[in-house]
């Protein structure tokens, strides 16, 4: 017994476990490794790992989640400093409430990114916490 992957149209629909018999009378079956799976390409002879989705940068975080995604990335300690230094009394004062007061966090939310900006966060590096703690 051997693995064949079953291509059509250069793209593995199926892998099957079959004897070189039953897989010359299947149309498509091409030998495969044990890392070919439904999905992959398959030209001239070499098969191809499909590209990984990107991700999906989540619209909002819980609370929880911001806090502990800041917490694994080192960042938490430095946000209090970061709305300390806002110079204006009022706009230091609503960052205070919407940091001790909010039950989530919206990525494109202008105060968040001004805070983001304030620990020296590119919009990538922003994503990317997002993308973190989505999955906590």
């Amino acid at each position: 017994m051997a693995r064949y992957a079953i291509v059509k149209d250069g793209v593995v629909t199926n892998v099957i476990e079959a004897d070189a018999a039953f897989a010359a009378t299947y149309p498509g079956a091409v030998l495969a490794s044990d890392v070919i799976g439904i999905g992959h390409t398959h030209s001239a002879g070499v098969f191809t790992a499909p590209t990984p989705p990107a991700p999906v940068i989540p619209r909002s975080v819980t609370r929880r989640q911001a806090k502990q995604a800041l917490l694994l990335g080192g960042l938490l300690s430095q946000v209090q400093p970061a709305i300390d230094a806002i110079p204006d009394t009022t706009q230091r004062g609503l960052m205070q409430i919407e940091w001790d007061e909010s039950l989530e966090f919206e990525r494109h939310r202008p105060s968040l990114l001004a805070i983001a900006a304030g620990l020296g966060l590119s919009s990538e590096q922003l994503d990317q916490l997002f993308i973190t703690a989505a999955t906590l």
